[in-house]
């Protein structure tokens, strides 16, 4: 894979990082904005990085990179892929997918018309843990609850609330608690259940009307999943989900997927399992891994199912920001 970065931020940083352990990606170039050319310069020459933009169709015109990876503000994503594919690149997008589930559709008709990849970047389905979670989910029979909470202060939080928000923090930039870090819940819980039949956000607005924490009700047939994310305060992050006969627990936050903890029975019955992945270089490592894959062997059943996820994702994104009264671009 020729690689093109677009963004120069700190989940652009933790890419160029893990990457390192990726040999069958060569990174040939990097974009970033004019007013932020020597923080791009300083990427590319810290990772070798040859190509240096601040011009984007520019980039997509002249470079040889065959897929292009995007990592800037949520608001961006849509607007930056579409070029891309239009341009006949692969598209590797981090979360959130886009704003909306009919940009999401949009994207995917490019992507198919063209017989092109386009993935979203999201570390939750390319985890051992996660994999063993689907595994035991079976076991645990009739599901009747499940909690999720991912708390993490914000380092941007301390400006915000002096008055100074960084796009994390603001409705045009679709920023918030909810697109920034209760997208891993959600993607978590969306791929062991599927499609909610309702969906509800109760948000804690800042000043500006954006969600700094929240929690979103996804409900089933048979529970409802309680969805929490906070970027103003800290807690105990963790995934648990509660069966008849059983439950188990991530003892860690979405985007990491650090381990499970497994309980089947009850009382003094109960059997208990303690599962930790392989130590990996980093997580972002594994999927880039499976992108590669997914390309090679032209794997499209995998290209339409993350489609088709990432759309009920951004379903469920959009019906939650309208529940709350959550106005994004304004």
């Amino acid at each position: 894979m020729k690689l093109a970065i677009v963004g120069n931020g700190k989940i652009v940083t933790e890419c160029l990082f893990a990457l390192q352990d990726v040999p069958e990606v060569e990174v040939v170039s990097i974009w970033g904005r004019p007013t932020s050319l020597d923080r791009t310069k300083s990427l590319a020459d810290d990772y070798g990085i040859m190509e240096v933009y601040t011009d984007y169709e520019k980039m997509l015109t002249e470079t040889n990179a065959d897929t292009v990876y995007i990592g800037i503000i949520n608001s961006m994503h849509y607007d930056y892929a579409k070029l891309a594919l239009i341009a006949g690149k692969n598209v590797i997008m981090e979360k959130p997918f886009t704003a909306t589930a009919e940009q999401a559709k949009d994207l995917a008709s490019i992507a198919l018309d063209h017989h092109l990849f386009i993935f979203e970047a999201m570390t939750v389905f390319h985890n051992e843990t996660y994999d063993k979670a689907v595994e035991t989910l079976p076991w645990l029979g009739r599901i009747r609850m499940v909690q999720c909470n991912f708390s993490q202060y914000s380092s941007r939080y301390q400006k915000y609330k002096e008055g100074y928000p960084s796009p994390s923090f603001t409705l045009e930039a679709y920023g918030g608690a909810l697109m920034d870090i209760n997208v891993y819940n959600i993607n978590f819980v969306v791929g062991l259940f599927g499609q909610p039949e309702d969906v509800l956000y109760v948000a804690n607005k800042g000043f500006n009307g954006i969600d700094v924490s929240g929690t979103l009700l996804l409900v089933y047939k048979d529970f409802v999943a309680e969805l929490v994310a906070c970027k103003d305060s800290d807690s105990e992050s963790f995934l648990m989900v509660q069966g008849e006969e059983g439950y188990f627990k991530v003892p860690d936050k979405a985007n990491t997927l650090g381990g499970l903890d497994i309980f089947i029975g009850h009382g003094e019955n109960i059997a208990k399992e303690e599962f930790r992945p392989k130590p990996v270089h980093h997580r972002m490592v594994q999927e880039f891994k499976d992108f590669i894959k997914a390309i090679e062997e032209d794997d499209y059943d995998k290209v339409n199912k993350s489609l088709s996820h990432s759309i009920s994702v951004c379903d469920i994104l959009e019906r939650a920001a309208e529940s709350a009264g959550l106005r994004y671009g304004e």
